[in-house]
């Protein structure tokens, strides 16, 4: 399902939680919405899910505006959506199953067929065989999976993940990425993924949209954020996975005015070597490695570029002719 949203704002007092925003996002693709504490981002999914209504704005899905519908409207269009967050919000009253069945309870669902579709949402993530068991005995990974097995337990066409992966340790995490990208390509569902970690954008979205103070301050396929980010907050957010992630390893606090950026087939290239040989310039290098974004290979390295800043300038040309991006941190004078 497409969603298209126009304008939307939201206000509490003077707060501008959400200022202005428009987004298209596309049918059956996996789309990111980051940013930092208080940007907007729960604010917004709230809007995008009619969970809240905007002060203005319009929301969209498949072209239909579903912001102003009635009451009796809102309950059916709100069928189509699961969402799943990240403290789990499962019953502990109920079992595994109980908990799966209870959207298809309220909807007014048979008990054989509500059997059936637990069943399989079992098996879809990975939990057969667990239908019985408490939700105490249960880990913080096999929770979420059981709140995933809930969403779409209506066979929603929009999934909303809500920080889904800020509570597990990150090898939990990948494994729950790996799960909601298997379930989108098997549904063909349209997943929004609010999230403040670029690592999970990286590991799994297709698109992504950068939210600062209400604002959306850049957009596009991450693949693209990823090699050419133009927003400090981008650019805030890139420099927190290059530092912390096993894939890019920073062993130099110190120094590092410029970051290069290289994609695919760039990341194998003798490049550096290369302006070397024709400029004489020296690189001392502060953080480097390599990071698979939607399966394409990014290249990140933080250095310095000397000995003077003639033979720097004509590096940094030879490193653009090359394909190279590169960015300059500002000197503070």
């Amino acid at each position: 399902m497409e969603i298209k949203l126009s304008n939307l704002k939201r206000n509490y007092g003077g707060l501008h939680a959400v200022d202005g925003v428009s987004l298209d996002i596309p049918s059956n693709v996996i789309y990111g919405i980051i940013g930092k504490s208080g940007a907007g981002k729960s604010t917004l999914v709230r809007l995008v899910s009619m969970l809240e209504s905007p002060d203005s704005g319009e929301v969209y899905y498949d072209g239909k505006r579903v912001d102003n519908l009635s009451k009796k409207e809102l309950i059916l269009a709100r069928r189509r959506i699961g969402m799943i967050f990240q403290t789990f919000n499962l019953f502990s009253s109920r079992n595994v199953a109980a908990n799966i069945a209870y959207p298809m309870e309220i909807c007014g669902k048979g008990k054989a067929e509500i059997g059936r579709r637990v069943d399989e949402l079992l098996s879809l993530v990975g939990l057969e065989g667990r239908g019985d068991a408490p939700i105490s005995t249960l880990s913080g990974g096999q929770k979420q999976r059981v709140a995933i097995a809930r969403a779409l337990a209506t066979e929603p066409d929009i999934l909303f993940c809500d920080e889904a992966t800020s509570a597990l340790d990150p090898q939990t995490t990948r494994a729950i990425l790996q799960l909601i990208k298997d379930i989108q390509k098997k549904m063909n569902l349209t997943v929004v993924m609010i999230t403040h970690q670029m690592e999970v954008v990286r590991d799994a979205c297709d698109y992504v949209a950068v939210l600062d103070k209400g604002r959306i301050v850049e957009q596009g396929p991450v693949a693209d954020i990823f090699a050419r980010p133009k927003s400090a907050v981008t650019k805030d957010f890139l420099s927190s996975v290059t530092t912390v992630r096993d894939s890019v390893i920073r062993w130099s606090q110190d120094g590092g005015h410029y970051t290069l950026r290289f994609r695919g087939s760039k990341t194998d290239a003798p490049i550096l070597s290369d302006v070397t040989l024709t400029t004489g310039a020296v690189f001392n290098i502060r953080a480097a490695g390599v990071q698979k974004v939607n399966g394409e290979e990014m290249g990140v390295m933080v250095c310095d570029i000397g000995p003077d800043f003639e033979t720097a300038r004509r590096a940094i040309e030879s490193l653009v002719d090359r394909g190279v991006i590169v960015e300059e941190e500002e000197r503070n004078e």
